[in-house]
């Protein structure tokens, strides 16, 4: 059993859109509503930014999710990932996507990551302390945590 980081094509838009559009999801991830042709337009304006990385995630060969560095300036960059596929919750398989980011971001000169985790992701907050995330702001219904490379 692998996982993967692969190329975020177009074959990932569905699936993204079904999983963005899960309560549970769109709210762990603070996904603002879009529409399907704000996301085109999102995925038609990735090749030419420079700020932005995106992988989609597969586990034995099946999508099961999207991650990436976005906001990258300065040394500096905001991680993000999910598992849309439920069925893979809870499998260890979040650590080997952070581990795997971490090692990009290092690859790419990035110096410091951080992230906004809604606070009640209790699964994934503890994940990132385990990865020496720490709380560095709070906000209404979310934590920024930033980690040092």
């Amino acid at each position: 059993m692998s996982l993967k980081l692969t190329v975020y094509t177009e074959e990932f838009l569905p699936l993204s859109w079904k999983w963005l559009n899960d309560s549970e999801i769109k709210s762990l991830t603070m996904t603002p509503d879009f529409s399907k042709e704000e996301q085109i337009n999102f995925f038609n304006s990735l090749s030419s930014r420079k700020n932005y990385k995106i992988f989609g995630i597969e586990f034995d060969g099946i999508k099961i999710g999207a991650c990436g560095l976005k906001n990258i300036e300065n040394e500096r960059a905001e991680y993000w990932g999910y598992i849309g596929e439920k069925e893979y919750w809870g499998k260890g398989l979040g650590k080997e996507i952070l581990t795997d980011m971490i090692d990009l971001a290092t690859k790419e000169k990035i110096l410091s990551l951080y992230l906004k985790v809604e606070k009640n992701n209790y699964r994934a907050i503890k994940l990132y302390e385990k990865f020496g995330f720490a709380n560095k702001l709070e906000e209404d219904n979310y934590f920024i945590m930033e980690k040092n490379i």
